[in-house]
């Protein structure tokens, strides 16, 4: 029966909520975000697209909108997440960042599932030290 085995599929899809930094310095990496995006099978991942400055707005592949243009809140994210998780919603397995790395420190409550892209010249230094961080121009 073909719809019993589309809900398994959906409970085998990782979970990825999907942050691209649309702080000033970053504005110009839209187009990578949404390449990015582009480039994981919807059969293996169910993403959201989500904008973050001092504020996070969701968006998507559709639209291509993205929000924002002030300062920037590492911390906003896990205060986002925490509140979709008191929501009902499961923390998402993966949490992927498209940053330059310069905002606030953040603790993640699952550190490990957060995937740092930065761009040249990035910072480290507010990340915590479990999670992953890769140099963005690798996966391009």
């Amino acid at each position: 029966d073909m719809e019993v085995e589309e809900e398994v599929d959906e409970k085998n899809r990782i979970s990825v909520f999907f942050f691209l930094d649309t702080s000033g310095s970053c504005w110009g990496l839209k187009d990578r975000f949404f390449t990015a995006a582009m480039s994981l099978p919807p059969e293996r991942f169910d993403i959201r697209l989500l904008c973050f400055d001092t504020t996070v707005q969701e968006t998507t592949l559709e639209s291509r909108k993205i929000y924002g243009g002030g300062g920037t809140s590492f911390r906003i994210i896990e205060d986002f997440i925490q509140k979709e998780v008191q929501a009902g919603l499961k923390y998402p397995e993966a949490v992927f960042i498209i940053t330059d790395g310069y905002g606030d420190r953040v603790s993640p409550q699952n550190p490990k599932a957060w995937y740092w892209f930065l761009t040249s010249g990035g910072s480290k230094t507010y990340i915590h030290q479990d999670s992953n961080t890769f140099s963005l121009g690798d996966f391009e």
